[in-house]
């Protein structure tokens, strides 16, 4: 009897620089499952943002029905409602990049991340995909481009979806990303 362990690619690096659109177009041509961890924080930061008065974010994070359907498309859903554009919004990854910095946040992101890619070939983009979720991954790549490219990026991003904003204010909120 043969044991098959299933394949973990994973795609590191700051924000802007390209991750998604690689790991999308490496899943699709691999035939491999695509996982966004920055949906996973966005929706925790989106449930945290509307979460009931009181409601510590322990609270928040132990019966979160956040669920995920990853593919060309990214969809989230917080109780069954499609979050999908909601969580893209500026304010909101803001809120997930100063959310990410809490250590329960971030154990639940890694195990969400863990049980979406239990058993599957998987590529996985994110911050810390390859050095803290999958140390182990089977192949890790490190994507990067200048700040400027980034920015940009991000800005023509925002801009095809109705949410423009200044470049300076797109480059000054990718900074304090990089910085949390």
């Amino acid at each position: 009897m043969t044991f098959r362990k299933n394949t973990i690619i994973t795609i590191d690096g700051p924000s802007g620089a390209g991750k998604s659109t690689i790991a999308k177009l490496l899943a699709s041509a691999a035939g491999y499952t695509y996982i966004d961890s920055g949906a996973i924080y966005r929706g925790i930061a989106y449930a945290y943002k509307i979460r009931k008065d009181g409601e510590s974010l322990e609270e928040l994070l132990h019966n979160l029905p956040l669920g995920f359907e990853f593919g060309e498309n990214t969809r989230v859903s917080l109780s069954g409602k499609d979050i999908s554009e909601e969580i893209r919004k500026p304010d909101v990854s803001l809120l997930a990049s100063s959310l990410s910095q809490q250590v329960p946040v971030r154990e639940y992101a890694n195990a969400v991340q863990r049980e979406l890619a239990a058993g599957r070939d998987s590529v996985l983009e994110g911050r810390d995909t390859g050095s803290v979720v999958f140390p182990d991954a089977d192949i890790k790549f490190y994507l990067d481009a200048r700040p400027d490219e980034r920015a940009n990026r991000r800005y023509t991003e925002l801009a095809s979806k109705g949410q423009g904003q200044q470049f300076d204010t797109v480059r000054q909120e990718m900074e304090k990303r990089d910085a949390n």
